[in-house]
């Protein structure tokens, strides 16, 4: 080609090159929801200034992504023999000046540091019935349950993992929680867990489905069932099975539960529910009929490695869940709701829903939600300000006692030229949660900025191991370990200083 050729055919594709760049919308083009197409203006072009993106290295060199046990906070009142599923005392050798709290520090003065909880004005005392309940664990004997909610930032048991671990070495308990008969999208890192053919998972999205004309959906927000829609005249014996194998990366605590339980409701024809362990049947029953919440309940040695349940019926119930737990200490469930923005709680039975609460014995609600919202862009979120309000409310008018804790939206980068940014709206959409946390009286813990703030997740996904996925919006498993242990040593500082407001905890019989 001769030179003066090639010079046009340069000349030609620059010249359109600044045409797109000039005419381009500057907000870019929508091809659908969270998915669009940019291109650099002129401007972005002639004068582009690198984006600088935080330092996180002070973040992960004070919260390493392994996993490790944390002290035992323990009152000199308390016993040293290990009863039930309490775990022994240990020494406090690992814990620095800064993580031990001042002799005489007034209550709640750690609200003040770095990544603190954060309450509504003069309002610390929203997470005290929870401190009270963990307080009065070692004297009442008693398992308390905390449910992590979240969308897919949570999903397959992280963060919820390595609290339940920290937790449960600190205050007794074992196993991984409640859990759905069909784990959202089969993903969860604290167990192998296999269902047969036959079951199916029922969820709000689901309501406008022929099969059913209620909205129990429990604390899961989902049933599950192993048979097609019910006709009372119907004489076809279906039958359904789930398998839980120990997985080979969890926490040693998590295959230590010494019981089984599976919550259901609403069967109008007897079922059989068989619990196998090691090849063999150890229990069969034969369930009546129920129209309310009921439990079956069975005690397990804690050295099993592999339970399977067996179902057979013409009808089967609604099955709300099947937990894993001790009989004492804490208990953390993990509930991923993948695409929500925490809006869906009112979908809920409120009746139902206490009543599974209740049998639980829930104690805090963790809600951590927000990437969902991201990528629609507004203005003003006080539309979902109102709505998150909407949810807080529903589930303290349930229980009066439940502690409740925002957790913020994470922060999430979208590529803008050659480098990536945070989304403009993410602050935005943590202040509304915030406002709808405080005006709740709920806490709040701010999620992005424990991150490092703006520009923070390119930091976690070029870290080194990575500590969030290429898509810049989820972490990988020990980046999820490092966001828990900033959350947990938050929620420890002000247990802490419940603590010694409060002194050694009161005798038993007293459980809020």
């Amino acid at each position: 080609m001769k030179p003066y050729k090639i010079f046009l055919t340069f000349f030609s594709i620059l010249v359109l090159i600044a045409l797109l760049a000039y005419f381009f919308p500057k907000g870019g083009i929508s091809v659908f929801p969270g998915v669009e197409i940019n291109f650099p203006s002129l401007r972005d072009m002639m004068d582009r200034e690198e984006v600088q993106y935080k330092d996180i290295s002070r973040i992960v060199r004070q919260n390493k992504p392994i996993d490790t046990i944390a002290p035992v906070i323990r009152d000199s009142s308390e016993v040293s023999a290990t009863r039930g599923d309490t775990v022994p005392p240990q020494p406090e050798t690992s814990t620095t000046p800064k993580e031990k709290a001042p002799a005489q520090e007034p209550a709640y003065k750690d609200k003040e540091r770095e990544n603190a909880l954060q309450y509504p004005e003069e309002g610390a005392t929203v997470l005290e019935p929870f401190f009270r309940s963990l307080h009065q664990l070692n004297q009442n004997n008693r398992l308390i349950r905390i449910l992590h909610y979240g969308d897919s930032q949570i999903e397959g048991d992280r963060i919820s993992s390595y609290l339940r671990n920290q937790l449960q070495a600190q205050f007794g308990g074992a196993g991984i929680g409640l859990f759905p008969v069909v784990l959202p999208h089969n993903t969860n890192i604290s167990m192998d867990h296999r269902v047969s053919k036959e079951w199916r998972r029922f969820t709000p999205r689901h309501l406008d489905e022929a099969n059913f004309n209620h909205r129990r959906f429990g604390v899961l927000m989902s049933f599950s069932r192993f048979s097609p829609y019910y006709s009372y005249y119907q004489d076809e014996v279906y039958e359904a099975s789930i398998s839980i194998n120990d997985s080979p990366i969890n926490f040693e605590r998590s295959s230590q539960f010494t019981q089984c339980r599976i919550f259901f409701s609403h069967n109008e024809k007897p079922f059989i529910v068989k619990m196998n362990y090691r090849g063999k049947t150890t229990d069969a029953e034969m369930v009546p009929p129920s129209d309310t919440l009921t439990e079956i309940n069975w005690r397990v040695p804690a050295s099993q490695d592999e339970l399977q349940i067996t179902f057979q019926g013409n009808h089967s119930p609604d099955i709300y869940g099947m937990a894993l737990d001790g009989k004492t200490g804490i208990a953390l469930d993990n509930i991923p709701l993948r695409g929500s923005r925490g809006t869906d709680f009112t979908e809920n039975d409120t009746a139902f829903l206490k009543s599974m609460l209740k049998t639980l014995n829930v104690k805090l609600i963790i809600l951590h939600f927000g990437v969902n919202l991201v990528p629609t862009l507004r203005e003003s979120y006080d539309f979902y300000a109102r709505a998150f309000y909407r949810q807080l409310k529903m589930l303290q008018s349930i229980d009066p006692n439940l502690s409740i804790i925002v957790m913020g939206v994470t922060d999430m980068s979208r590529k803008v030229g050659g480098d990536y940014q945070s989304y403009p709206n993410i602050e935005k959409i943590r202040d509304a949660q915030k406002e709808a946390a405080f005006r709740a009286d709920c806490a709040f813990w701010d999620t992005y900025q424990a991150m490092g703030g703006k520009n923070s997740m390119p930091s976690w996904v070029f870290a080194e191991p990575p500590l969030a996925r290429k898509d810049f919006t989820h972490f990988t498993y020990k980046g999820s370990v490092v966001i828990a242990k900033l959350f947990y040593k938050a929620l420890m500082r002000d247990y802490r200083s419940y603590r010694q407001a409060h002194g050694p905890a009161e005798a038993s019989g007293s459980t809020p």
